[in-house]
């Protein structure tokens, strides 16, 4: 056994959770209702115990080190397994409650979702507070099991056993060019493989180190595809293909709903590919939440409504 173990304070390991998700001394004390002398004191006994400075001041707060980031994950999910088992999973009333859920999804999805899921918590949670975070797939399932993440929508599949997947909705993918963009057919209603090939194009970089949907299908099919720009999101897409020659490949209803605005043609693809499964994830330690549940099913009630046109 770790020789550390038998000399660690393990109620320091609350201090130490505190102080990676406030980043500054006065929050985490105020978070645990504690003076700021004596989280102060805990952290320095928890600096000696571990042999590590975890913590680097700075003029905001407080950075982790390396070695902090590398422990948060574990002690984040060791406490919230001690706090699931000793203690029943507490009721959620939506008109009472007062939690602060971190939600993963990409620009799109904040685009299309957010307005119509917003008015929905709003009407039924009005004290809920909904953090959105980045969709930086390389840490999404360490981020969910160390619990600072709570729930993602995104078309990834990691092959963890802890994730759990609802499937929530599927994308259909068309190509946009700006009108009367040579490569398209006369009247602009289809673009050949051949012409998609030669072209050139803006997308959004691999994610994980993977490829999306469409790459998958791309190299299945072995379709070259020569992009000459990438950018983070989505939503740059359509602007930039509206004033160019590149062709991009993006979401339908985004398409559609640039295209009211923009000087777009909305062309299918030149090769077979399914829908884009979109689903949304968890962890399996946040089967019992109840807030949780209650928010996942006010993001499918948001998709129905996206998807019917409601």
């Amino acid at each position: 056994m770790n020789p550390i173990w038998h000399r660690l304070d393990l109620n320091l390991l609350r201090v130490f959770d505190a102080l990676m998700q406030e980043g500054h001394l006065t929050r985490a004390a105020e978070r645990l209702h504690l003076s700021q002398p004596a989280v102060s004191n805990a952290l320095a006994r928890l600096r000696e115990q571990l042999d590590e400075p975890l913590f680097v001041r700075n003029a905001r707060g407080m950075t982790p080190t390396a070695q902090a980031l590398a422990l948060y994950g574990p002690v984040r999910a060791a406490l919230r397994l001690l706090q699931d088992g000793l203690a029943p999973e507490a009721a959620f009333d939506p008109a009472l409650a007062e939690q602060r859920f971190h939600l993963s999804m990409n620009d799109y999805a904040q685009f299309a979702l957010l307005p119509s899921l917003l008015a929905r918590v709003r009407a039924q949670a009005p004290r809920l507070l909904l953090q959105v975070e980045p969709d930086a797939a390389e840490t999404l399932p360490t981020r969910l099991a160390a619990g600072t993440l709570d729930l993602a929508l995104d078309y990834l599949h990691f092959e963890a056993p802890e994730l759990r997947y609802e499937a929530l909705h599927q994308e259909e993918l068309v190509v946009i060019a700006r009108r009367d963009h040579p490569a398209l057919s006369r009247g602009g209603r289809s673009i050949t493989l051949a012409r998609y090939e030669a072209a050139q194009h803006v997308t959004i970089p691999p994610r994980a180190g993977r490829g999306s949907p469409l790459e998958i299908v791309l190299g299945s099919a072995k379709v070259r595809r020569r992009v000459s720009l990438f950018v983070p999101g989505y939503l740059t897409i359509p602007s930039v293909v509206a004033q160019s020659d590149l062709l991009g490949t993006i979401p339908r209803r985004l398409a559609e709903a640039c295209a009211t605005s923009l000087p777009l043609s909305l062309v299918p693809l030149p090769f077979a590919m399914p829908p884009v499964q979109v689903s949304l994830i968890w962890h399996r330690q946040q089967d019992g939440n109840r807030g949780l549940q209650w928010l996942r099913e006010q993001i499918k009630g948001a998709v129905r409504e996206l998807t019917t046109g409601a």
